[in-house]
């Protein structure tokens, strides 16, 4: 399926107001785009203000690939995430656009998380908005609308974003040279391609899986093993509660595998399947340990000490 009708089916009020906004030649000067799988949606835009082949992205040529690899020249994307996009960033955007075009076609800045911006930040760009020039186009992105000042939304076309579905989310995984497991579990474990990207560029993504698979073998073959290789590995290497959170809800995952092998059903760690079949567990039995494993994960948004709630986890399991 085409880049163009992944939208057309999963996102279709974006697709109509993209598509007509391009038919008609018609195009705002600014997009903010709203909901957690925005930054797909947002390259489409950018892609399409430049592509030559059709009315929107084709996503093949040349063009399309270097707005993907930011290596377009008249490109610039901030983004918020990690960081608070400054006042110095829209300054900054504002004088390399007041030069000559490097490609001679769209100029496009974008600003992914723009509600993670400095108050400066904010001014500075409503400013930047208030005297749109030609040939330059904005293209924004946000989770939270109400963060985002009203006289920048006035001035932009808002698009609601629909939540992704799995199936679309895994077809866009399968384009970044990902394994099977890999875009299972991701596909599981969120609901945002930007999130799913910003996990796997870490290293922490790879050492959980392989956590995983050593806690599941120990519970059932070495128990003997379990509290002290999960305190000399995971909790040595991950003490932060947001990372013991993601290893649990993988753990899930993991505990679900055995139930899903002995029905004959889709595997979501399926390089695991070996082990899987080698244990000996009854459905009541699997059901409990998930749900000690989901009070737990629970438990952490408390002020539970870590290491103390996973020692009781493993005595209790």
């Amino acid at each position: 399926m085409s880049l163009e009708n992944q939208f057309k089916n999963q996102q279709p009020i974006f697709y109509q107001i993209l598509s007509k906004s391009f038919r008609d030649k018609k195009i705002p000067h600014a997009f903010l785009l709203v909901g957690k799988n925005s930054q797909f949606a947002a390259n489409f835009i950018a892609k399409s203000l430049i592509c030559d082949h059709d009315v929107l992205a084709c996503n093949e040529c040349q063009d399309c690939q270097r707005i993907e690899r930011h290596t377009y020249g008249d490109f610039i994307c901030v983004d918020g995430h990690n960081e608070s996009i400054k006042k110095k960033q829209i300054e900054y955007i504002q004088s390399q656009f007041a030069k000559s075009s490097i490609e001679g076609k769209a100029k496009i800045y974008m600003l992914l998380n723009i509600e993670n911006s400095t108050n400066e930040a904010m001014n500075s760009l409503l400013k930047l908005l208030e005297e749109p020039m030609p040939g330059i186009y904005a293209i924004f992105t946000c989770q939270n609308i109400n963060r985002v000042l009203p006289t920048i939304q006035s001035r932009c076309q808002v698009i609601q974003l629909l939540p992704n579905s799995k199936k679309m989310l895994r077809e866009q995984l399968e384009k970044n040279d990902l394994s099977k497991d890999d875009i299972t579990i991701l596909s599981e474990l969120f609901d945002s391609y930007d999130d799913c990207l910003t996990l796997i560029e870490t290293e922490k993504f790879e050492q959980l899986k392989l956590e995983v698979f050593h806690f599941i073998e120990d519970l059932y073959f070495h128990r003997e093993n379990l509290i002290i290789n999960v305190q000399t590995h995971l909790l040595k290497n991950f003490k932060d509660k947001d990372s013991i959170r993601l290893f649990l809800n993988m753990l899930v995952l993991g505990l679900r595998d055995l139930f899903h092998v002995k029905q004959s059903m889709e595997l979501t760690y399926p390089s695991y399947r070996s082990l899987f079949e080698k244990v000996d567990e009854t459905t009541e039995g699997i059901i409990k340990k998930i749900d000690l494993i989901l009070n737990t994960e629970y438990l952490l948004s408390t002020n539970a000490n870590v290491f103390l709630l996973m020692d009781s986890m493993m005595y209790k399991i």
